[in-house]
């Protein structure tokens, strides 16, 4: 009777511990699978917020590429204007108003000031990992190269600028200069025609200094003309497409 009794206690413990390590092995694979699923919401949530935030941003850099493309045009307008007077020949050291107008706005540069926090902040901290479709990574990716690289032409087309400017200061007047300095290019259609016509002097009429301050756009016209007709158009088209991905993914409007 006294074995029988302790066979029977010591398989009585062994099942004991046996549920009990079951029940504890449950409850941590429960935990797990909660913490695990809990984390899946999360990241879900915190993508569609990223989404969002980037959908807005590319629509704000969308606008500003069309304005700039804008802008572009009508620099070079000016670069066909200011070169078309020096070949002309300027007479009498006058020139009309237009060549200080035209000058004063063909030595701008017009450049993209990106909307990135988003992008820069997805990229850069890892945060891109919460986006789980691999054709939206990737174009997350071309498009922080191709605005990479745009803000580089744009620092580039700057540099030539500042040739331009240094000739055109030696060749106008400043006292009629400073006038025509408050024109802006938003306001290019407002511009009296009396202010464009009116006869002035400049400070230098040396035709080989005329002739290398109209040499100073070429470059700029080649570099604008490529942003223009490809690489704007071509980070325009990734925004869209990403867009409508974005909206696509996360049932965005």
């Amino acid at each position: 009777m006294e074995v029988h009794a302790h066979t029977h206690t010591a398989r009585k413990k062994w099942t004991h511990y046996f549920w009990e390590f079951l029940m504890l092995f449950l409850a941590v694979f429960c935990g797990f699978l909660a913490e695990n699923k809990r984390e899946h919401i999360v990241e879900a949530h915190r993508a569609k917020v990223y989404a969002k935030a980037l959908l807005e941003d590319l629509a704000k850099d969308t606008t500003e590429i069309l304005d700039v493309i804008s802008e572009d045009k009508l620099i070079l307008t000016c670069f066909d204007s200011i070169c078309a007077i020096v070949h002309q020949g300027i007479k009498n050291n006058r020139v009309p108003g237009s060549f200080y107008y035209y000058s004063g706005l063909g030595t701008t540069s017009a450049t993209v000031v990106w909307n990135n926090t988003t992008l820069t902040q997805i990229t850069q901290s890892g945060n891109l990992r919460y986006f789980n479709n691999p054709e939206l990574v990737k174009k997350i990716s071309l498009y922080y190269s191709q605005s990479d690289y745009i803000t580089d032409l744009n620092s580039n087309d700057r540099k030539y600028r500042e040739k331009s400017m240094e000739l055109r200061n030696k060749i106008l007047n400043n006292h009629f200069n400073t006038r025509y300095s408050s024109y802006r290019l938003s306001g290019w259609l407002t511009v009296p025609d009396s202010v464009l016509n009116v006869s002035l002097p400049i400070q230098v009429n040396d035709p080989v200094l005329l002739n290398e301050f109209a040499n100073s756009f070429e470059t700029r016209r080649s570099a604008l003309g490529l942003l223009i007709s490809q690489v704007y158009p071509s980070a325009l088209n990734a925004a869209k497409e990403m867009m409508e991905l974005l909206k696509k993914e996360y049932r965005l409007k």
